[in-house]
């Protein structure tokens, strides 16, 4: 192509993008507000600024040219009334309305983003309105059909949300659906959503805080299946039936106690520490099961998490555990809780009269449960 005339093609496609005019038209024709300024804004961190404006001849007739601006949620208004559009870089608009009902135009056409949105809006209205009938009608005593219609309407409308966002992955009205499901529910078309955004409207502020609340979802859900397969390692290490790992550590008073020193009676190891609340809360607990079956053959061997001795003792004294008790003082990193998968205190293993794993987590009820099972009430 001849140098010249490729500058002067660039020349045009400038002067056609930012020219007089813009990227874009509103038209506007609002019945009863002749005479009125109607404004149009954009957001940024959730704010309003001004973009353009134009005052609306006696009939309520008016036209304002925007500058090219990225996909977006944009604003139009009235006085005290706004009206919410959605728009890319090139959509003119066409809005026929009411004054007093700016947010429900009688038309808006020209914008396929702002059509999808305000469909949705209507869609959403009409199931408000037909959601607060039927609840009025429970209340009003019609429970039985009302009831019934109203979990169909709410899981056909539920339904619809989800097919109008998979209709409409790359626009901002997908936002609007979005708001009416579960996130936690479908974290994968959320994602997907916001994958398709982040190519069509990565600048809105109104996508960065989609975008910031699915990641942090998503980050949970993926850190809570880490934590369940890591449960389910832990589980699988020391499986019910399995021999229970010798614990080998001091007693308070210096000396050296096994587990395996105490084999022919039920024993249950408790994991627990001085410092940790809900162990002294749930030691009361442990304490009177203890009185009721250690004469039966019944014994607990506690494990503390502790590292300062002096501590360790108090709480045994304070708490009057009449129990056994070891510990290497090695807080978290105690060598029979590493072993046995102790991820949280109070934890629990229940070891038969042959040194067997019998059950693992049991506390309170479920305990006492167990122990009558085992040595009769």
């Amino acid at each position: 192509m001849n140098r010249n005339l490729f500058l002067l093609l660039i020349c045009s496609i400038a002067l056609a993008c930012n020219g007089p005019g813009g990227g874009r038209s509103i038209e506007l024709a609002i019945e009863g507000a002749g005479g009125k300024t109607v404004y149009f804004d954009r957001f940024e961190n959730n704010q309003p600024y001004r973009v353009d404006s134009v005052v609306l001849d006696a009939s309520g007739n008016g036209s304002m040219h925007i500058p090219q601006l990225p996909l977006d949620f944009y604003r139009i208004l009235l006085d005290n009334e706004q009206l919410i559009v959605a728009l890319d870089t090139a959509e003119s608009l066409e809005v026929t309305a009411n004054v007093g009902s700016l947010a429900t135009p009688a038309s808006i056409t020209g914008s396929k983003h702002s059509e999808a949105l305000h469909a949705f809006y209507e869609q959403a209205s009409a199931f408000d309105k037909k959601n607060q009938e039927l609840r009025a009608t429970i209340s009003a005593g019609g429970e039985a059909e009302a009831i019934t219609e109203l979990n169909t309407l709410n899981s056909t409308f539920y339904a619809q949300c989800k097919d109008f966002v998979k209709s409409n992955m790359s626009s901002p009205a997908a936002l609007t659906a979005l708001g009416k499901l579960n996130m936690d529910q479908e974290l994968t078309l959320f994602t997907q959503v916001r994958d398709s955004l982040r190519k069509t409207m990565p600048r809105s502020g109104f996508f960065a805080m989609f975008r910031d609340q699915v990641d942090r979802m998503d980050q949970q859900r993926i850190a809570m299946k880490a934590q369940e397969e890591e449960m389910k390692r832990l589980s699988n290490l020391l499986p019910i039936g399995s021999e229970a790992p010798e614990i080998r550590q001091q007693t308070p008073d210096g000396g050296t106690l096994a587990l395996s020193d105490l084999r022919g009676k039920v024993v249950l190891i408790d994991f627990w520490a001085s410092w940790c609340r809900p162990c002294r809360i749930e030691n009361p607990n442990v304490k009177r099961v203890y009185e009721r079956y250690a004469k039966k053959g019944f014994e607990i061997l506690g494990v503390s998490l502790d590292r300062d001795h002096a501590s360790w003792v108090k709480a045994i004294k304070d708490d009057g555990l009449p129990w056994k008790h070891v510990s290497d003082l090695g807080y978290w990193n105690n060598a029979a809780a590493q072993e046995y998968g102790a991820q949280s205190i109070p934890y629990t293993v229940l070891v038969d009269r042959d040194g067997k794993i019998l059950d693992k987590g049991l506390r309170g009820e479920q305990l006492e449960a167990r122990l009558a099972q085992l040595m009769g009430s």
